[in-house]
């Protein structure tokens, strides 16, 4: 087991991969379904049922793809041939997808985007999984496992700085905003350089580390796939981190998805002011904030930040946002400021995984960093998809007008509530759920205490 404190070039070339990762994931997430509907012409319903698809499949292949990983034996290793892979496949994907041929009927647009699409999100799969399970074993020592995430959450905060900016920022630069032709070729532009960011990541992600990867044992016998999958669910440890990260990051999604519409009909703010004034502060902010994370889980120990990071972003977005004044721009900038800090403490929950697999890997004798981080990003692509689908019950509950230029002051109140009290109670709720998860520090010690001497007898035979 590696003990060995890491360089920082190796730190910083493992957590560059995810710069392209989430890059990909903002561009689409933003303006793929816009794209396809109002400049491909596919029909609103079929572009949601053709991306529903590709996410409960992107989904479900998460913890597949840990499987798989876990159970590689190569001379490259067990993770760092699919990080490869998977990058040269993903910026493949990118391309073709904001690049559709020119097609006339409803069908054949749909069938492109579903199967692209589906592309787009097994690659996203065969890269991510590896990827972050990898992070759990560069080390072995807790306080650099939580500056390794650090770092990995550094470069996912560019990535989404890149993929949220970048398209919008092309379109601009070309002139009238509203025309086809332009819109077209900013997010081909767009995609070739988020594909490029893609490759050249992954390729530095891979390089990086060699050697790192676990490559001393070949993978040994091991319960079926639905038998491990069972009892990973078993685990109750897990159960409660899953559980409080799922809920929090419902409430992330949820602010995701309404941000906009509370900003522009209830503060009466632009979309571009909002984007350079509030959400490029509150990103920058959320990456200055990692290195104070880490320095503090290192000094305090890990549940206690985790705690009041989250709880804190809660309580202030219950408070702050119904009081707004209407056309300011200075109250909900300081409030991004804050946030952003509160906000970078969800490493801490990524780090305190690589805890629990390895309470499991001494309960059980097998190393299953793959299956557990695949669950766990199973179990957020799921809180996406019912944030999204929250987002739009509600605004047809509280009677937003679709394509109104201007709505009632009913409706931007109820905004308020909704972007306040609403997102903020996912974020209370998912940290006192975070209160019962049994793990301490001084535990997790004693774990890795055990498990150092139970391999260094298995080397010594």
């Amino acid at each position: 087991m590696n003990q060995t404190k890491l360089k920082l070039p190796i730190k910083l070339g493992y957590g560059s991969a995810e710069t392209g990762i989430t890059a990909v994931q903002l561009f689409t997430q933003i303006y793929l379904l816009k794209f396809y509907t109002e400049i491909v012409g596919l029909n609103s319903s079929l572009a949601g049922i053709a991306l529903a698809i590709s996410v409960i499949w992107d989904a479900i292949s998460d913890p597949l793809m840990g499987r798989i990983s876990d159970h590689t034996h190569s001379r490259w290793g067990r993770r760092r041939p699919y990080i490869l892979l998977g990058g040269i496949l993903l910026s493949i994907a990118v391309l073709l997808l904001f690049s559709p041929p020119h097609l006339t009927t409803q069908f054949g647009k749909f069938a492109y985007l579903l199967s692209v699409y589906l592309f787009v999100n097994t690659a996203m799969t065969i890269i991510s999984v590896p990827h972050i399970a990898l992070g759990g074993e560069l080390s072995f020592e807790r306080n650099e496992r939580t500056s390794i995430f650090g770092w990995r959450l550094f470069f996912s905060n560019i990535g989404m700085l890149v993929g949220m900016i970048v398209p919008a920022a092309i379109l601009q630069s070309l002139g009238d905003e509203s025309n086809q032709n332009n819109i077209i070729s900013s997010r081909i532009i767009a995609g070739e350089i988020v594909s490029f960011l893609i490759l050249l990541s992954s390729v530095i992600s891979f390089l990086v580390t060699r050697g790192k990867d676990n490559t001393s044992e070949k993978p040994k016998e091991a319960l079926p796939f639905f038998s491990s999958f069972a009892s990973v669910l078993k685990n109750k440890m897990f159960l409660v981190l899953l559980f409080a990260f799922v809920i929090a990051a419902i409430g992330r999604t949820f602010n995701s998805a309404i941000a906009l519409y509370y900003y522009e009909y209830r503060l009466g703010l632009k979309e571009s002011l909002v984007v350079i004034n509030i959400l490029l502060p509150f990103f920058l902010v959320l990456i200055l904030s990692i290195g104070f994370w880490v320095w503090i889980a290192k000094r305090i120990g890990k549940k206690i930040p985790a705690f009041f990071g989250v709880f804190g972003l809660g309580v202030l977005t219950v408070i702050a946002y119904p009081l707004f004044p209407y056309g300011e721009l200075r109250p909900p900038l300081i409030v991004a400021f804050v946030g952003g800090i509160c906000a970078g403490s969800i490493l801490i929950m990524d780090s305190l995984l690589t805890d629990v697999v390895d309470y499991d890997e001494l309960k059980t004798g097998e190393k299953r960093e793959g299956l557990y981080f695949g669950i766990w990003k199973m179990g957020v692509k799921f809180s996406q998809a019912f944030g999204i689908a929250l987002t739009g019950f509600l605004l047809d509950i509280i009677g937003f007008q679709n394509g109104a230029t201007v709505q009632s002051p009913e409706v931007g109140f109820r905004l308020a509530m909704i972007f306040g009290p609403g997102v903020g109670f996912f974020f209370i709720l998912g940290s006192l759920l975070f209160l019962f998860f049994p793990l301490t520090d001084e535990k997790h010690i004693q774990v890795q205490r055990i498990l150092l001497k139970r391999n260094t007898k298995r080397t010594n035979v």
